[in-house]
């Protein structure tokens, strides 16, 4: 197939590269080069009569985001999910940049929760945006920290259904939060490795020392970091402890200035940096819709001025959260320069989910997904293949 060059404003690759001015250019829907205007390869390409070219003088493109904490939006909650579902939600994403996500659960009772992961597993893979599996929030989690979660159904890891999770969504099963605190889970820890299922820490009553051995069974990180689980005190130092101490996992922010305050988030930067960080939205069902009354995990929910919080008990229950405003949050609470909050949203994930081969940054032979920006950082285009997938009017 023949080239396409498309001329930006700005070309941030995510690993690093940012050129003003520069070409990005693509063959059979994969990344070809990120080049500056003096590049001979490419004037070479220009000279060609099949060689496609676009000119967007106004746009900086930008790695398509992953978001690999969300549970649904639009009206939809991942646990109750079929097909039209789950192309309904994608299309909401396209429009803040994802270009791949994760399907996040809430608790269920056991056989609901099989019939939910036989769902998952008999759904068409979805490609616009890309459907990068599932992440189990749950069940084994420490009945003080189970926030949202139906403490009703929460029980110990077993190998033998992680075994039969990965059967019965035919091997898209991708990641589990989980406490590291509970019976047997060392050993469980270690199945996931095995069976190339992610491990993520949080609603854990773990305290820093058992966090930190926790770390050495193969755990990949911390999910929504600060929330449910024990804090960073000083003569009680929990999870959150630990995770400030290690600087070999992941750690997930939600950056919407509601879940952490600010000065929360500019010191976790300060610690951390942008190799750790994750953002993610843990999106509720009611993102999209504006204010007003929705269910999240069958829990009456209300949304107020972008704010989800359960009805009965006015805890948080998720977020509204783009991550588009994600990035511009980050940038802006943190001082961080736009390709390190594109680190966070786009190759930290991929790397999380040892993806970084094919999604994560603008790099040579990667899938070309990424989007166009505004300077505020507005998705202007969300392209996957190399294909537009979303274009603003």
């Amino acid at each position: 197939m023949a080239y396409t060059i498309i001329k930006a404003k700005r070309i941030v690759s995510g690993d690093g590269f940012d050129i003003y001015d520069g070409y990005l250019v693509l063959k059979d829907g994969l990344i070809e080069k990120v080049a500056d205007k003096d590049d001979t390869e490419v004037r070479v390409l220009f000279a060609q009569e099949d060689t496609e070219i676009l000119i967007e003088d106004e746009m900086t493109i930008l790695p398509g985001f992953l978001d690999i904490h969300t549970h649904g939006a639009m009206g939809v909650d991942f646990i109750d999910i079929d097909e039209e579902k789950l192309k309904k939600v994608g299309q909401r994403y396209l429009m803040e940049g994802v270009t791949g996500f994760c399907t996040s659960t809430m608790v269920l009772d056991r056989e609901k929760e099989k019939d939910l992961l036989r769902t998952f597993g008999s759904l068409p893979v979805l490609l616009s945006p890309r459907w990068l599996g599932v992440h189990l929030e749950g069940p084994h989690m420490n009945e003080k920290y189970h926030a949202m979660m139906d403490p009703r159904y929460l029980r110990d890891p077993s190998i033998k259904e992680l075994l039969e999770n990965i059967q019965l969504t035919h091997g898209r099963l991708r990641m589990i939060t989980m406490a590291p605190e509970l019976q047997s889970a060392k050993e469980f820890i270690e199945a996931c490795l095995q069976q190339g299922v992610v491990v993520m820490l949080a609603h854990s009553n773990a305290t820093c020392k058992q966090t930190t051995e926790a770390l050495t069974w193969g755990v990949s990180g911390f999910t929504h970091l600060y929330y449910a689980m024990t804090q960073h005190t000083h003569r009680n130092p929990g999870m959150v402890t630990a995770a400030l101490l290690d600087d070999q996992t992941f750690k997930e922010l939600i950056v919407d200035g509601y879940h952490l305050d600010e000065d929360v988030v500019k010191l976790t930067y300060k610690i951390c940096g942008k190799d750790q960080i994750v953002l993610v939205t843990d999106a509720m069902p009611g993102k999209g819709l504006g204010d007003g009354e929705y269910e999240f995990g069958k829990l009456p929910c209300v949304i107020k001025d972008n704010k989800a919080f359960e009805k009965s008990s006015g805890r948080i229950a998720g977020s509204t959260l783009g991550m588009n405003d994600a990035l511009r949050n980050m940038m802006s609470f943190t001082g961080c320069s736009l390709s390190e909050a594109v680190q966070m949203a786009a190759l930290n994930p991929a790397r999380l989910l040892k993806v970084d081969n094919q999604f994560g940054s603008l790099t040579k032979g990667k899938n070309a997904d990424f989007v166009m920006v505004d300077d505020a950082l507005n998705v202007m285009a969300t392209y996957i293949d190399a294909r537009c997938v979303f274009r603003k009017s």
